[in-house]
């Protein structure tokens, strides 16, 4: 899949361990993470992380679901859509502003509460 996570983007992250899994809702299970369909349908193009070192997926959207990197509260983002999970929450896919890094992202660590456009 073009586009998704680099592996410099763990740089970003000042701590790994600050951001886990059981922060992000209820953990998915490995048949839930897999690739979602997604586009890039919202225009907004001036989102952020809500905290620091936050966790990006490349397939999703569960927090049980591999971390591929991290993302820090500096780093804009362009929201493309949303997608509401099994287990009721919604995540966003997100791609860092003028580079190829994408990836999910819980809305609960998002400015404004990510995408307002389903996928």
């Amino acid at each position: 899949m073009a586009g998704v996570i680099a592996a410099g983007l763990v740089a970003l992250t000042p701590s790994a361990a600050m951001a886990g899994p059981a922060t992000e809702g209820q953990p998915g299970t490995s048949a839930a993470c897999r690739s979602h369909g997604h586009s890039a349908k919202d225009p907004f193009n001036d989102g952020y992380p809500s905290k620091s070192s936050v966790p990006v997926r490349a397939e999703g959207p569960y927090a049980g679901c591999t971390i591929d990197g991290y993302i820090d509260s500096s780093t804009r983002l362009h929201y493309h859509c949303y997608v509401r999970n099994d287990s009721g929450n919604t995540w966003t896919w997100v791609r860092v502003v003028g580079q190829d890094i994408a990836g999910w992202v819980w809305d609960s660590n998002l400015k404004y509460n990510g995408s307002a456009v389903r996928c």
